[in-house]
């Protein structure tokens, strides 16, 4: 056995440790390493019919999808038609929001680091038409505008959509074509697309769910399309060998088959730290997140959609990344230990969780509590030193009210806790006071979106 033979045997060892673990039907994991490329797959395209996944198999990538937006928008700043510090509005002269004072301050940065204030999760079927972007504009005026700009991390895939209507509006052309010519194309990326309707012609995923919270049963999701709208958030359809292309451009000069596609500046811009997060990162960029790990920093993104769950990490110092592809709701469960394993191993990069520390009930009365926004409701509850959280979900892909089980969270300081189940092991959420006016306790709880408290 050569000594590439061993190491995947080592990989696929702990692959299929995880998926056995979180019965994910089917995964691609691909690595850079010295401008070298390892793509490998395992498992099933679909539970119903059995077909192998092979290394090139389509996946949803979902909010990855973001840092190819942001790369365009940095393109199209190259080129003089978009300023990440210029309004918004400037772009898209018919926008309206909740807020007016929202309105004029909202820039083009905000938008790609998540610190714009929309409420993020304006998910509507405008259709599959071109103008499906555009007739999603008038909802923008009914989102609540949780923060000022600029003042707080929010996740927020709406900031994106309203980045991918000023690319629109500039260009003269629809959000895909855009991203087909000014991305895909350039970047070598001939297995990235939008729509159903192409995926079909080559192997792809489905996405499978889990029939009830903590199951290990799963079932296929009967919605693969997303809303055309959602597109530049998280709309793109992908291989891992793709991903890696894109990871090793960011890693590079900013030129692809030695022609120029963006400017160093603009690459160092992407990956420069802009505004600290919480939970899902150190901070955040435009468009990657950033962690700083012991050996090196991380950037990357996440993805979640109907039935799928894509993670990508790349380490610029090193020259490596890796995508790890799931067709499952449980697959971040998988691609998170997978990723510090593969970081660890290949990389030298150690992601580590903060240590619990100890808090007594009555300190810890202050977080109790009901939080809510406009897809649910979190009901925090003291006990034994660290917190109980029960979610109701009342998102428009639950066709009721779903109460979720019971999660324990404990704290690591700094009004931040740490999910201890092994499903979420290491996910951190914590509480934030903003403009409280003399209140004691806090403003909100953030799990990545702000739920306000309620009373």
């Amino acid at each position: 056995m050569s000594a590439e033979e061993a190491v995947f045997a080592t990989l696929d060892e702990v692959v299929r440790h995880e998926l056995e673990r979180w019965k994910v039907p089917g995964m691609t994991v691909g690595i850079y390493r010295d401008g070298e490329v390892e793509t490998y797959a395992w498992g099933v395209e679909s539970l119903e019919t059995g077909f192998p996944v092979r290394p090139d198999t389509l996946f949803q990538i979902g909010s990855i999808s973001k840092v190819f937006c942001t790369t365009l928008v940095m393109k199209l700043v190259d080129e003089g038609k978009l300023a990440l510090d210029t309004p918004v509005s400037e772009y898209i002269s018919d926008l309206e929001l909740a807020d007016p004072s929202a309105h004029d301050s909202i820039t083009v940065r905000h938008t790609l680091n998540h610190s714009s204030g929309l409420w993020g999760d304006y998910f509507t079927d405008q259709g599959l038409g071109d103008d499906a972007l555009g007739k999603s504009l008038p909802g923008f005026a009914a989102l609540t505008q949780r923060h000022a700009p600029g003042e707080l991390w929010t996740y927020c895939n709406s900031g994106f959509d309203l980045a991918g209507i000023a690319i629109e509006r500039v260009l003269g052309t629809t959000f895909e074509a855009a991203m087909r010519e000014k991305v895909f194309a350039p970047l070598g990326l001939e297995r990235s697309f939008f729509f159903a309707h192409e995926a079909i012609c080559y192997p792809a995923a489905v996405g499978h769910v889990q029939v009830e919270p903590k199951s290990d049963e799963l079932e296929i999701s009967r919605m693969y399309q997303l809303p055309r709208m959602v597109n530049p958030a998280g709309g793109i359809i992908s291989t891992v060998g793709d991903l890696l292309k894109f990871a090793a451009f960011h890693m590079g000069d900013g030129t692809a088959a030695g022609q120029p596609v963006l400017t160093a500046q603009s690459l160092a811009e992407m990956q420069r730290p802009q505004i600290a997060a919480a939970g899902w990162a150190d901070e955040w960029g435009l468009g990657w997140h950033i962690i700083h790990a012991d050996g090196g920093t991380v950037i990357g993104h996440g993805g979640s959609t109907i039935g799928f769950q894509a993670l990508l990490s790349v380490v610029p110092e090193k020259k490596f990344a890796i995508a790890c592809l799931t067709n499952s709701s449980r697959g971040s469960a998988a691609n998170y230990p997978i990723t510090r394993w593969a970081l660890q191993h290949y990389a030298g990069v150690s992601l580590t969780t903060p240590a619990p520390v100890t808090l007594r009930d009555d300190e810890l009365a202050i977080y109790a509590g009901m939080y809510s926004n406009e897809w649910g409701d979190a009901e925090i509850t003291v006990e034994d030193g660290g917190l109980n959280i029960v979610l109701t979900d009342r998102s428009p892909f639950t066709p009721e009210p779903k109460v979720m089980p019971t999660e324990r969270m404990l704290p690591v300081g700094n009004h931040t806790f740490t999910l201890v189940g092994d499903e979420f092991f290491g996910m951190q959420v914590d509480f934030v006071w903003y403009r409280n006016d003399g209140d004691p306790h806090p403003r909100f709880l953030r799990m990545g979106r702000l739920y306000d408290r309620v009373g």
